[in-house]
C-alpha cells in the first residue's frame, strides 16, 4: 500500500496560452472536479493568468502533497521549468505530469527529468483519486512511475465510455471571467474582443485520421456527452458566472449531427441567451444542423481543410471531398454563420502546384476568414513524426531541447513555407520560378532586395537618403 496523499495542487504553467490570449485549463479543471467529488482538498493555479509568482505563492500557502502539472507538447519547456523550480522549493512533494506530451513521451520524461515523479497517460480524469486513496502505483492503469531508478509504465487506462459520469470542471477554483478569445468584432451588440469566454467540450476524440494529429493517442475514438448534461453546464456558467460567450473545444463538434442538433435545441428551449463557435468537418454539416446552431446562438464554425490537393489529402489520410467542402461552406455562410477555414502550408509533398490547387479552391468559396499556418508542426507519436524520424529530420533527443516544437522543413525551407502561406493568404497563385515568388510573396526577401538596390543606387550617386528632421516637443 502506497502513502496516502490528501492535498493536490493542479497547475497550468506560465506561457502555455494560445498566443496573445489564454483559455481555461479544461484538463486540470476536470481532474479538480473529480477530486472535489472524492473530498480531496484541491487548488488550481493558472500560470497563464497569474504568472510564476502566483504558482510559488499558492504552493507555499497550500503545502500540497502532490503537484499535478499539465504538459502539452508545445509548452513542454515551460512545464519542465515550473516543475524543477517547485521540486527545489518542495522536495518532498510528488510531481505528476499529465496531458498530451506525457501520454506519448512518458518514459522519455521519467528517464531524463529526475524532478518528475509520475506521469499520467491517456484519459486520466480518475487517476488522481486512485493515488490519493492509497492504491499502489503498480495497480493504477495509465500511471508511469519509477521503481528504484527504472521507469515503469502501466497499461493504458480504458476510455471513459459515459462522459456524463465525469463531474463538471471545477469552475469555482478559477475566475472564469478572466478568459477571452482572439475573436474580433461585434456580434449582436456584444464586443467579442472584451467578452469573457468559457471553453466547453461536447465530445472527445475525432472521426478523422490525419497523419499529423496526436488526438487519437489521447482520446482513442470519438464520444460525446449527452445534450442535457452539456446544456446543464452551459446554464450553470451562464446563470452563476454570467458567461455569455462559449467556445466548443471539440475537434469535431457535430460528428453525430443528430446529437449536436439535440444539444442546440435544448439550449434554445431553455432560452439561454448565449453565443458560441465550434470546429467541425465539412462532411458533418447539413441544413437542419445549421438552423439549430444558428437558433441556439452559433456565430462561427471553423473547418480544418488543410489543403485542396487530392494527392496531399491522400498522403495525410484526410478524407475531405472538395465538392462537399464547397457546398458545406456555402450552406454555412447562407445560414448567417461565419465560416472560417484552416489551411496548412507545407504538408508532406507540398509544391507550388499543390499550393495553386488550394488557391483555386479558396477562390471558389466564400469563407469569412482564412487562417494559414506557415508549416506543419511535428508532434511525437504521430505518423508524420515516424516519417520524419526515418528521414533523419528529428529524433527523440529533440524533446530534450528548449524548442517547443519543430516545423516540418524536410522538403521546403522556412522561407518557402512563408512564401506558400502568403500566397494562400492573398489567394494568388505562385509562379514556377522561386525567385519571382520570393520577391512577390516574401516580405523579408522583398525588403532585403529593396535595401540592396538602394545601396547600389547610392553608390552610383543616383539615390540620396532623406534626412529625418528632429522636432522639439513642447510640453
Amino acid at each position: 500500500m502506497s502513502e496516502k496523499h490528501e492535498k493536490v495542487l493542479l497547475i497550468n504553467p506560465p506561457g502555455s496560452g494560445r498566443g496573445s490570449y489564454s483559455s481555461p485549463p479544461l484538463g486540470i479543471l476536470y481532474c479538480a472536479g473529480v477530486l472535489q467529488r472524492h473530498n480531496v482538498p484541491v487548488k488550481v493555479v493558472d500560470g497563464c493568468i497569474g504568472g510564476g509568482d502566483a504558482i510559488l505563492k499558492k504552493a507555499m500557502e497550500f503545502r500540497p502533497t502532490i503537484i499535478g502539472i499539465t504538459c502539452p507538447t508545445y509548452a513542454r519547456s515551460k512545464a519542465l521549468k515550473t516543475a524543477e523550480t517547485l521540486k527545489k522549493a518542495h522536495p518532498e512533494t510528488k510531481i505528476l505530469f499529465g496531458g498530451a506530451h506525457p501520454t506519448v513521451m512518458g518514459r522519455h520524461l521519467l528517464e531524463n527529468y529526475p524532478f518528475i515523479d509520475m506521469v499520467a497517460m491517456g484519459e486520466s480524469d480518475f487517476l488522481l483519486p486512485d493515488i490519493c486513496n492509497g492504491i499502489g502505483p503498480e495497480n493504477i492503469p495509465g500511471l508511469g512511475f519509477r521503481k528504484g531508478a527504472k521507469p515503469v509504465l502501466n497499461a493504458k487506462r480504458p476510455n471513459i465510455e459515459d462522459l456524463d459520469a465525469i463531474p463538471f470542471p471545477a469552475w469555482d477554483l478559477i475566475d472564469a471571467r478572466k478568459y477571452l478569445t482572439d475573436d474580433r468584432g461585434i456580434f449582436e451588440g456584444v464586443n467579442l474582443d472584451a467578452e469573457p469566454c468559457a471553453f466547453l467540450v461536447f465530445s472527445r476524440g475525432c472521426v478523422g485520421n490525419c497523419n499529423f494529429c496526436s488526438n487519437k493517442l489521447t482520446w482513442d475514438r470519438w464520444r460525446h456527452r449527452s445534450p442535457k448534461n452539456t446544456a446543464d453546464e452551459i446554464e450553470l456558467l451562464n446563470k452563476k458566472y454570467g458567461i455569455r460567450h462559449f467556445h466548443f473545444n471539440d475537434d469535431c463538434f457535430s460528428a453525430d449531427t443528430e446529437a449536436a442538433i439535440e444539444l442546440c435545441d435544448e439550449v434554445t428551449r431553455r432560452k439561454l441567451k448565449i453565443f458560441f463557435d465550434a470546429v467541425t468537418r465539412v462532411d458533418c454539416i447539413n441544413e437542419k444542423l445549421l438552423r439549430s446552431m444558428r437558433s441556439a446562438g452559433c456565430y462561427k464554425i471553423s473547418f480544418g481543410i488543410e489543403t485542396a490537393s487530392p494527392r496531399l489529402l491522400k498522403i495525410m489520410h484526410k478524407s475531405v471531398n472538395m465538392d462537399r467542402a464547397v457546398k458545406s461552406i456555402q450552406l454555412t455562410v447562407d445560414s448567417g454563420i461565419q465560416a472560417d477555414i484552416f489551411i496548412i502550408a507545407g504538408c508532406i509533398g507540398e509544391t507550388w502546384e499543390t499550393v495553386n490547387e488550394t488557391v483555386d479552391f479558396l477562390n471558389r468559396i466564400r469563407p469569412s476568414r482564412v487562417s494559414v499556418s506557415p508549416g506543419l508542426m511535428v508532434f511525437p507519436g504521430t505518423r508524420l513524426y515516424e516519417h520524419a524520424k526515418k528521414e533523419n529530420f528529428i529524433d527523440d533527443d529533440f524533446w530534450l531541447s528548449d524548442y517547443n516544437w519543430k516545423i516540418y522543413t524536410a522538403e521546403n525551407s522556412r522561407m518557402q513555407l512563408n512564401i506558400y502561406a502568403e500566397a494562400l493568404r492573398r489567394r494568388r497563385k505562385l509562379s514556377r520560378y522561386f525567385v519571382i515568388n520570393a520577391l512577390r510573396y516574401n516580405k523579408f526577401a522583398t525588403k532585403e532586395a529593396e535595401i540592396g538596390f538602394k545601396k547600389l543606387l547610392a553608390a552610383a550617386g543616383l539615390y540620396k537618403k532623406e534626412k529625418k528632421h528632429k522636432h522639439k516637443i513642447a510640453y
